[in-house]
């Protein structure tokens, strides 16, 4: 729980189902070749990447396998919720997916290109090239920004900086939609 909500990332959920014994394993094999699983048996989320990253149709074969298994964990999530819970869906991919739909409201957490490309390099240990290839394949930001309910900025490096708004907002919502 952050700030006394539940949240669920999209990212960790599909960690999960590419994991050993993930949901997702098998027809991700079926669908790349047993080139993408590890010896262990958990997908090469590199080598899958690499494929994906570089071929829309592929991207759109891997999409079609994971965005059903991660709306039903989500789905799974949302059912097990307390009356009044605030839960939160972290999702890159919400609205390409069509989910938005689906929530009260979206917050978009908004950093600047050259900020992304840095952490996605710095934190996943990607290329400058792969870091670039991911953004492309997502809705610009200034498009995910006018369709956000609210916009919390995130361009520092300081945690507290994004915490703080994150309080803010949190307390909002309990304010207006929990009394």
């Amino acid at each position: 729980m952050a700030c006394g909500c539940r949240v669920l990332d999209a990212d960790r959920v599909v960690h999960q189902l590419e994991a050993v014994g993930g949901a997702a394993v098998e027809p991700i094999r079926q669908a790349f070749g047993d080139a993408v699983v590890t010896a262990e048996g958990a997908i090469d989320r590199a080598a899958l990447a690499a494929m994906v990253f570089q071929d829309g149709g592929a991207r759109q074969r891997l999409e079609a396998i994971l965005h059903p298994l991660v709306r039903q964990v989500t789905a799974d999530w949302l059912a097990q919720a307390a009356p009044n819970a605030i839960s939160v869906f972290s999702a890159a991919l919400l609205y390409e997916c069509g989910w938005e739909r689906d929530w009260q409201g979206v917050v978009c957490v908004a950093a600047s290109r050259e900020t992304q490309v840095r952490r996605m390099c710095q934190v996943r240990q990607m290329s400058r090239a792969a870091a670039e290839a991911r953004l492309a394949a997502q809705m610009p930001l200034d498009e995910k920004t006018r369709r956000a309910n609210w916009i919390l900025k995130n361009d520092t490096d300081d945690p507290e900086a994004l915490q703080s708004q994150v309080t803010a907002l949190v307390a909002t919502w309990k304010t207006h939609y929990l009394s």
